[in-house]
């Protein structure tokens, strides 16, 4: 496992921006996809304060999952991140926000699949801004959850031990295809996670270990970091 990097939240924004630009230069657009929680909130602020004019047009920015409640409500994942990105300039020109507040969810992920598929063609995403949970869940991807065989780029999720239950998620299929990973783990509980992967190795108990390690960074702060034992 790729020893972990010290959570900086501008020096992880300009290697996500660095990336950005020059996908944006080389094929004209480039892609983003971030999580929710308040783990990304400092990253996705710096980010906005570097980002230049020419990236801002060709960026499309998408989420790794989305609960299903409401547009506006306090529980989206968009709110949070949305208003953390303003806080440091304008939005990218291109907003894919999941459909998680549509009636039938899983014609909102067909939905959400073919816009993926329209902006990025035969192109994986650019780079994936993820949070973990303290059990080690990414996006709506829990721990021996059936949905981490899920072929489909993006799908439904109806019993999410996490409320709500009812979610939209990209698959695991689709982060190992991104380019770039950026894993955030802020706190003793992350910590934790990433010791336990990086002891133990691969597991479905631990759905962040099974995205493909090369493509991967891991980024810890103090508390993580200090419960961590590298040197072993």
């Amino acid at each position: 496992m790729l020893m972990p990097l010290p959570f900086h939240a501008q020096s992880i924004a300009e290697s996500i921006y660095q990336t950005l630009d020059q996908a944006s230069m080389t094929r004209g657009f480039a892609s983003l996809a971030i999580p929710g929680g308040r783990s990304p909130s400092a990253v996705l602020t710096h980010l906005a304060s570097i980002m230049e004019t020419h990236v801002r047009d060709r960026l499309h920015l998408f989420w790794v999952d989305e609960r299903a409640v409401p547009v506006g409500h306090e529980d989206r994942n968009d709110l949070t991140t949305l208003a953390a990105w303003e806080r440091g300039g304008a939005l990218p020109a291109h907003v894919h926000s999941m459909p998680a507040d549509r009636s039938d969810l899983e014609k909102a992920a067909q939905e959400y699949t073919e816009t993926l598929t329209s902006v990025c063609k035969d192109h994986p995403l650019d780079v994936c801004l993820l949070g973990i949970g303290e059990d080690g869940h990414i996006a709506s991807l829990f721990p021996d959850h059936e949905s981490l065989n899920e072929l489909d780029s993006v799908f439904a999720i109806y019993d999410s031990p996490k409320k709500p239950a009812q979610r939209l998620s990209l698959s695991l299929a689709v982060l190992n295809r991104c380019k770039h990973c950026h894993i955030l783990a802020l706190g003793e509980a992350k910590g934790h996670v990433y010791e336990a992967i990086r002891l133990h190795g691969q597991s479905k108990s631990y759905p962040v270990s099974l995205l493909h390690e090369e493509h991967c960074a891991w980024y810890l702060d103090e508390a993580a970091l200090s419960v961590c034992n590298l040197n072993n």
